[in-house]
């Protein structure tokens, strides 16, 4: 039978060779962990990051998604230039990041075509009248919106069509592109209609034109400018077909650096230190001013 001080004994002999043994095998346990850090960087399983602004810096120049069919956004006038809006957007971004507005090469696409486009790695990012959608950021990285947006219709000058809520007959053909977002509005607002859709906005609205359609769904300012555009033989009719929303630069996602460095200056150009060519830019093409400059955004 054990005394009092002997049990205590005991029990601090035990501890002290847990102790040791506990010690010993830190001691083993850091040669192994140093050796599979090193078998792990033999293979090729510890890499620097990576990024496609490291391959867009050597390169030496942008390749950009754009639209050559969306006026005032980017479309090609009657000189053969491609331009608008988004296309001069993308040069600032060119000029900022490469030094030289010129360092840019656009790749056109349909509305269909633009985001597979930048997740396949054909381009660097896009600029087309994309708006933020949750199911889209799913799959696409967003920098902050470079403009605010909403869809709006045209009908021709003399249509019965008076409100939104007119388009949901059986007499009334909505065009649009065939985009994910634009079948979905369609389908929502011309249910009891025909709605068409087209490879392209251009497409969309010649069908208006040409009374294929009764009306037309588009980006608010590409819509805006056709209606003006048109020698008044088409108006816009009052509201949005769903909310307000934003246009934005998409990207492959994955990338934080790259992501972070366009982000980074569409904040500066929207509401920061190049406000002013933001604001001459925005003037030049929507003949008015843009929200006034924020601090935050």
């Amino acid at each position: 039978m054990f005394t009092h001080n002997q049990g205590e004994r005991r029990l601090h002999m035990e501890f002290s060779i847990l102790i040791r043994s506990m010690s010993r095998l830190r001691g083993m346990w850091r040669p192994l962990s140093l050796a599979a850090f090193c078998l792990a960087v033999a293979n090729g399983q510890v890499q620097a990051e990576t990024s496609r602004l490291d391959d867009v810096l050597k390169r030496d120049k942008l390749i950009v998604v754009g639209s050559s069919t969306t006026p005032p956004a980017g479309f090609v006038n009657e000189k053969g230039e491609h331009t608008g809006f988004e296309i001069e957007f993308a040069r600032l971004i060119a000029k900022y990041l490469l030094g030289s507005a010129d360092k840019i090469e656009f790749i056109i696409t349909s509305a269909d075509g633009r985001f597979p486009a930048v997740l396949s790695g054909k381009a660097d990012f896009g600029i087309s009248t994309a708006t933020i959608y949750p199911d889209r950021a799913v799959r696409l990285a967003f920098t902050r919106p470079y403009m605010d947006a909403g869809t709006a219709v045209v009908v021709p000058e003399d249509s019965p069509i008076k409100e939104i809520a007119d388009l949901n007959s059986p007499d009334v053909n909505l065009a649009s592109s065939n985009s994910a977002a634009a079948v979905d509005r369609a389908k929502r607002f011309n249910a009891k209609g025909n709605p068409l859709f087209f490879d392209t906005d251009a497409a969309a609205f010649l069908a208006l034109e040409t009374g294929r359609a009764q009306a037309y769904q588009g980006d608010i300012a590409v819509a805006k400018w056709r209606a003006a555009n048109s020698k008044k033989k088409f108006r816009l009719l009052p509201g949005l077909l769903g909310n307000r929303n934003g246009n934005a630069i998409y990207m492959k996602p994955g990338d934080f650096r790259m992501w972070l460095t366009l982000d980074t200056i569409v904040q500066e150009l929207v509401t920061g230190s190049k406000y002013d060519e933001y604001r001459d830019l925005y003037r030049k093409w929507f003949d008015s001013d843009p929200p006034p400059q924020r601090f935050y955004n």
